[in-house]
């Protein structure tokens, strides 16, 4: 008989934890656990009622753990009112901390009430500081196939002789955009492509903001898709030549393993999660805006050093793949369980 897990999550919407929880119980599934999903929402005002509610879902006399998907907004700071609720099962409880280190109570309290804390890096495993509860489990990821760059872009409307710079992911006021923008204004003869939108609405005024200044100094040069569905994501990703991750604050990227995912020159902002990423060959860094105009030049124009990164970007998913992340947290939950029973 395998493990049975419960796991608190957000499910079947446009939401970075969703889609990580997902792969990751996919590929736990293949390891023989059993997974019941407890749906946490993503959006609305919660209360410690719907809270405890959602506790009182889980079937505590089928599971062995109960593994949390911890992210500050989908807790609202009821933190202190759900995980009592939870101990209450008499079950082992493992939390992931997808960020750590903004709200340092909560981050206290959450290590004060889980057997262990999950992280995805070594940035992330010292700002938790809690090194007693805490255990480093890398952000999976799965080796994925795109479509062939000419046609990719002609799918979007786009000359294929044009070079394009790209983004993918979920868009707000961190993920540092307005950088991006202006690197690729400083570019004659090379286009933006902005893949996503944001989680609910089509725009938000930030956004609508962000489309205004590509109006303004890149005029014909920039492509906004929206959210793009999974089915269009090779295309998305195929079109781009190389692509840019300007967040100003990350404590880890899934939209970024996702262009590495598909074996994709990067280049990132210098913030720690993302060095240690280029550290091992992944990826390439950036200061300011000059110094990633200057990277985004030297990458279209040298082929071989785009290629080099491709194959570091392979590499590094190749290290990460969904199946030995799966390993990783069965050893913990046997670990828990066996250390509960001694």
């Amino acid at each position: 008989m395998g493990l049975k897990i419960a796991v608190i999550s957000p499910w079947n919407v446009h939401c970075g934890i969703f889609t990580y929880s997902e792969k990751l119980i996919n590929a736990l599934a293949e390891q023989d656990v059993d997974v019941y999903v407890v749906r946490l929402s993503r959006f609305g005002k919660k209360t410690p009622e719907l809270l405890q509610n959602l506790v009182q879902t889980i079937p505590v006399d089928k599971i062995d753990l109960v593994h949390v998907q911890h992210e500050y907004g989908l807790f609202q700071q009821l933190e202190q009112e759900f995980y009592p609720y939870l101990k209450a099962l008499g079950k082992p409880v493992v939390t992931t901390a997808h960020a750590v280190g903004v709200r340092r109570e909560i981050d206290a309290y959450i290590a004060s009430m889980s057997d262990r804390v999950i992280v995805h890096n070594d940035f992330c495993a010292k700002m938790f500081s809690y090194p007693e509860k805490t255990v480093i489990i890398p952000h999976g990821a799965s080796s994925c196939e795109t479509v062939e760059v000419g046609k990719a872009k002609k799918s979007w409307g786009i000359d294929p002789r044009i070079p394009i710079v790209g983004y993918c992911g979920f868009i707000s006021e961190y993920k540092g955009l307005e950088t991006l923008i202006q690197a690729v204004a400083n570019i004659p003869r090379v286009a933006l492509l902005i893949a996503g939108g944001y989680h609910t609405e089509t725009d938000t005024p930030y956004i609508m903001g962000l489309k205004q200044t590509t109006l303004d100094v890149l005029p014909s040069r920039c492509h906004w898709t929206g959210y793009v569905p999974d089915e269009r994501l090779p295309a998305a990703y195929g079109a781009m030549d190389i692509l840019c991750y300007p967040s100003r604050f990350a404590t880890e990227s899934g939209a970024l393993i996702m262009a590495l995912s598909h074996g994709k020159a990067v280049i990132a902002s210098g913030i720690a999660p993302f060095r240690e990423k280029e550290k091992l060959g992944a990826l390439m860094t950036f200061k300011n805006v000059a110094d990633l105009t200057r990277k985004i030049k030297r990458l279209l124009k040298n082929q071989q050093l785009r290629e080099k990164l491709e194959e570091g970007a392979r590499n590094y998913v190749r290290s990460v793949e969904w199946s030995k992340i799966a390993e990783k947290h069965v050893a913990l939950y046997e670990e828990v369980l066996n250390a509960r029973k001694q």
